[in-house]
């Protein structure tokens, strides 16, 4: 897994980069071969906005929040990726499992 923390507009932080870099690891989880996860982290007005891409094997996620608290914004990002790569692998997975009782079995003689 890549992963790329870029910050605009305010200054680079460990503890949010180690925060950031410690939700994209539950995402092995669903993902499978080489992945590419970039955060970028802005700040505008009051407003900390988080913003994350996650590309991959014909894969292309993305999520977007602004909230007061960086943290947050990033719980956010995580929990509509996390939905967007749950719904794509039940649809995969259904996809391979939706035709096996359609074919007749092969008959043994």
């Amino acid at each position: 897994m890549t992963l790329t923390v870029s910050f605009k507009q305010m200054r680079s932080s460990k503890a949010i980069r180690a925060y950031a870099q410690e939700k994209c690891e539950r995402l092995q989880v669903y993902l499978n071969g080489k992945i590419s996860v970039d955060w970028t982290f802005s700040m505008e007005r009051e407003l900390r906005s988080a913003h994350c891409h996650v590309t991959g094997n014909n894969m292309d996620y993305f999520g977007h929040a602004e909230t007061d608290d960086l943290r947050a914004s990033i719980d956010i990002v995580f929990d509509k990726i996390e939905k967007q790569l749950r719904k794509h692998k039940e649809i995969v997975k259904d996809h391979l499992h939706r035709h096996a009782f359609d074919r007749p079995l092969k008959e043994v003689g």
